[in-house]
């Protein structure tokens, strides 16, 4: 067996099967387009260590599937990353915190110099990405949401109804009625 096999075969049983059976717990698509929207605008706050607790309390909060919840918000932490400084930027750009804006090496000698006021504005800098972040994260949910439901609708299959059976001891208790 290859290496790309057992790397496949481990992504395939580990990831993409558990998202499958999320998928199949019997959500609407509107449930579903709410868990995805959560999940993904938890999932890139620029707050490392939040997001689990984020997640769980809004998904809890909404009544939606909180596994599937923590684990979107989880898949797309890579995009957390990537949009931290972009947030950071936008915050200190809406805020007006000019003093804000170092470049890395300014940050270096600034650690070197006094790491408390290093930490002071990096804290300054994080909340403005936090803030820019919570102002833009429910229009753009909002609208992710919008887009998910009918392409969910087109995509789950529609749901099947079970037909109701008279159990037997209403029969049974039918049958006896009718003796007497």
């Amino acid at each position: 067996m290859s290496i790309i096999r057992i790397i496949s075969s481990f992504f395939r049983r580990r990831l993409v099967q558990p998202v499958l059976n999320l998928f199949k717990q019997g959500m609407t698509p509107a449930k579903l387009g709410a868990t995805i929207a959560v999940g993904t605008m938890v999932g890139i706050i620029p707050f490392l260590g939040v997001t689990t607790v984020l997640a769980t309390a809004l998904a809890a909060r909404f009544r939606l599937n909180i596994a599937a919840t923590v684990l979107i918000s989880y898949l797309v932490q890579p995009l957390q990353i990537l949009c931290a400084i972009p947030f950071i930027k936008l915050g200190i750009l809406v805020f007006g915190l000019d003093e804000l804006k170092l470049t890395f090496g300014e940050m270096q000698a600034l650690f070197q110099a006094d790491w408390l006021m290093a930490l002071n504005q990096l804290w300054k800098a994080n909340l403005a990405g936090v803030t820019a972040w919570a102002i833009l994260s429910f229009p753009v949910g909002w609208v992710f949401y919008l887009l998910l439901v009918p392409l969910l609708k087109t995509m789950l299959p529609a749901p099947v109804l079970a037909s109701v059976q008279e159990p037997e001891v209403f029969a049974i208790q039918e049958k006896e009625a009718e003796i007497f």
